[in-house]
């Protein structure tokens, strides 16, 4: 069996040539106009890391040389490519270089998997001078199902560096995911930087959130504290600019009106008594809220969501919107209703968890689904106000455990422990929303029990995978003993990146991982420890 039956995401159309497979020889280079520079270069590091060849980039392609060419027209969208190989060589197309973006990451798939290296930050032993670099001759035509296809990571509960960042968008990048949503504040933290404005009518000290919101431990749940931390503004342009390299849209979620201890422990005045709560030293969450009839609740919204909004790339803005249990009703329908019209006022598109439906929105908003009543869900979509990111807690939470022995995790959704299969084996259009209601889905991880990259890859590969291919891959031409076939093949490629991910028995792996942690219990507590944190 050749590589072109192993592809995850599940390509489109792959047909198969009897044709001569391509070798990649040592005189081979990367032909690209302008334009494809960017996306050349990505393939050439890649490459020249794998097989020791020089893999120079050129304007004009010869026989047995790579091409990367931006055409004028393709079916299937602006992510859509071709992806052609002969004995010739192979030809990427597509009409944008998120298109192209795409097409590397099949091609590198394509070949064997002794061309990838660490993406983690280790030292990289696995870099090869010799070998045969065969890749199949096939014609691939591809394009995904949905156009958002993502990953979220809880930030404020444990603090993740910009360069653990880039290492998460390095390894969800070659799935082709293509969001990456940041939680970055809640009851436990505060992790984006806030300027004093000029005008600051109630005299709030911004700067309090980040000096008190992002020193702070979380304790977590039987496991070392999480880690402190924030980004300043030009860290978030930063991790911006290395996510849009490779296809990735950063999306920042302010959570409001609940979930905000954090802030009240910062700044007093959003506060009724004018005096600052104390910061959270639990777990617990759904105790806070904002208070509808405080001026100084609007000034703050208005600010933060302004600045995170003219430092985003992106065209989204979350705004949370979920757990707000000790919000009153009508109060949380007025905050929530403003704050909305905030940040739809800074030209975002405002995005929100599925409690947020239940208020009127501005046009265009988009609501992601994650647990609860979907009706009002699925009226805001029909209503043509509203499209919906695909987010069930049973068959998109990555914080779940696999099993009750699992060292990290939680195992609050109803249906677990959670494998690998019911994350590919279910439909996100679902209660009555069509394709074209759907924005798409994301996989959220909550980090009330992760301390680090290692750790968060066990909990999202290979479940994480399963969600790419159900973003990407259509409906009817997806099969899960196939995708099981599939996914145990992956396991070399992810082994050699140094990416460690659950070994699920019902899988026959090419390569197993080692795992930086043990579910050796703790004797005294009864939690489960980690060796590294």
């Amino acid at each position: 069996m050749n590589t072109t039956d192993n592809l995850i995401p599940r390509p489109v159309q792959v047909a198969p040539s009897d044709g001569q497979a391509f070798t990649l020889a040592p005189t081979a280079r990367i032909a690209a106009s302008q334009a494809a520079v960017r996306v050349a270069e990505q393939l050439a590091v890649l490459l020249r890391r794998g097989t020791g060849f020089a893999l120079p980039i050129v304007e004009t392609a010869n026989a047995g040389d790579i091409t990367l060419d931006l055409v004028e027209t393709l079916d299937g969208g602006p992510e859509a490519y071709r992806l052609t190989v002969t004995n010739a060589g192979a030809r990427l197309a597509a009409t944008t270089p998120a298109g192209l973006f795409n097409a590397v990451q099949t091609l590198r798939q394509l070949l064997p998997p002794a061309v990838e290296h660490s993406l983690t930050g280790a030292d990289d032993s696995n870099t090869s001078t010799d070998g045969t670099w065969v890749i199949p001759a096939v014609e691939i035509r591809d394009a995904p199902r949905f156009a958002y296809r993502g990953l979220m990571l809880d930030v404020a509960r444990n603090f993740f560096t910009v360069e653990e960042v880039k290492q998460q968008i390095d390894v969800m990048s070659q799935l082709k995911l293509n969001a990456l949503h940041l939680h970055l504040t809640d009851d436990q933290a505060w992790r984006i930087e806030i300027h004093a404005p000029k005008e600051n009518p109630s005299g709030l000290d911004y700067g309090n959130l980040t000096a008190i919101g992002g020193a702070v431990n979380h304790p977590g749940i039987g496991l070392t504290p999480g880690h402190s931390g924030f980004y300043t503004q030009q860290d978030f342009r930063e991790i911006q600019a290395y996510a849009a390299a490779r296809n990735v849209l950063i999306v920042p979620e302010i959570d409001l009106p609940g979930h905000v201890n954090a802030a009240l422990a910062a700044i007093p005045q959003l506060n009724p008594d004018g005096m600052a709560k104390p910061m959270n030293a639990t777990g617990e969450v759904g105790y806070s809220t904002l208070d509808a009839a405080l001026p100084a609740t609007y000034e703050f919204v208005r600010e933060v969501l302004g600045q995170l909004a003219a430092i985003t790339d992106g065209p989204y803005l979350h705004i949370g919107g979920d757990e707000a249990h000790v919000t009153g009703h009508d109060n949380y329908v007025t905050m929530v209703r403003e704050f909305a019209r905030i940040g739809a006022e800074t030209g975002k598109t405002v995005v929100g968890w599925n409690e947020y439906a239940s208020v009127e929105l501005p046009q265009g908003s988009v609501v992601q689904y994650w647990f609860g009543d979907f009706s009002p869900v699925v009226q805001q979509a029909e209503s043509g106000s509203s499209k919906v990111i695909m987010s069930p807690a049973a068959n998109t939470y990555l914080d779940q455990k696999y099993d009750s022995s699992s060292p990290i995790g939680l195992e609050w959704v109803d249906g677990g422990p959670f494998t690998w299969s019911e994350y590919y084996h279910w439909n996100p259009a679902q209660g009555g929303l069509q394709d074209d209601k759907v924005l798409g889905v994301e996989g959220p991880l909550w980090t009330e029990t992760v301390r680090n990259n290692q750790q968060a890859y066990w909990l999202l590969y290979p479940r994480a995978i399963s969600l790419a291919e159900v973003g990407w891959s259509p409906q009817d031409a997806r099969d899960v003993g196939d995708f099981r076939r599939r996914l145990g093949a992956l396991g070399e490629r992810l082994t050699r990146q140094g990416v460690t991910f659950q070994a699920a028995p019902d899988i026959q792996w090419s390569a197993m991982p080692e795992y930086p942690f043990t579910a050796a219990m703790n004797a005294n507590t009864g939690e489960y420890g980690t060796i590294e944190a």
